[in-house]
């Protein structure tokens, strides 16, 4: 990933701007498992502070794991704050992979576009989660969540955008970072939070 971070000062003086200033983002991988999928899921179109609190709470109990969600009825699992659809996600999820439909260990090993045509055929699981997921658990350095709102407000303020770009635009502006998006994201995500922790102690 440093190495991306390189390869992304030298194409675009923005990066170059960005980690002058403001450094490098930190180690956000994850690992390649079940919990890490689920919590992705799980932080669909929430806060990430609500997320967090609700992956907290359901690895406390060790049900971040295929074997004892399953053993937990869909009503049960919503009240640990769950939205019954997000519960039949992970439900699903889990069966895929008990019965070896889906085999997250094999993901390390294939091309991109193999990994999210798996992906993207399961209820719940749709680019925003699997991009993520590419990034965070497979480290995969081009792997860009374009919908995600954080990165979107970055590129607002520093394209000096009126309103919020949607999805087609941020697209067609990460096609000159190629093939290093996923870093992109990561710098981007990363000048959002220290600009959200400035204005927080302003």
């Amino acid at each position: 990933m440093h190495f991306a971070f390189n390869e992304l000062q030298k194409k675009d003086i923005l990066f170059d701007n960005i980690i002058k200033k403001y450094g490098l983002p930190g180690d956000r991988s994850i690992p390649n498992n079940f919990a890490s999928l689920a919590r992705i899921i799980i932080g669909q179109q929430i806060s990430r502070s609500a997320a967090e609190s609700i992956y907290l709470k359901l690895n406390s109990e060790n049900l971040l794991c295929v074997k004892n969600i399953l053993k937990i009825d869909l009503l049960e699992l919503k009240s640990r704050g769950l939205s019954l659809q997000k519960c039949k996600y992970l439900h699903n999820l889990a069966n895929k992979i008990v019965n070896k439909e889906i085999r997250l260990k094999t993901f390390q090993n294939l091309p991109s576009e193999e990994v999210f045509k798996s992906l993207i055929s399961l209820n719940g699981i749709g680019e925003w989660t699997i991009k993520n997921y590419m990034l965070f658990a497979l480290q995969d350095v081009d792997a860009w969540p374009g919908s995600d709102l954080a990165l979107q407000e970055s590129i607002k303020k520093l394209n000096n955008l009126k309103i919020r770009p949607n999805n087609e635009y941020m697209n067609k502006i990460s096609k000159k970072w190629k093939p290093f998006r996923g870093a992109a994201a990561l710098i981007l995500w990363h000048y959002h939070g220290v600009l959200k922790s400035i204005n927080h102690d302003k």
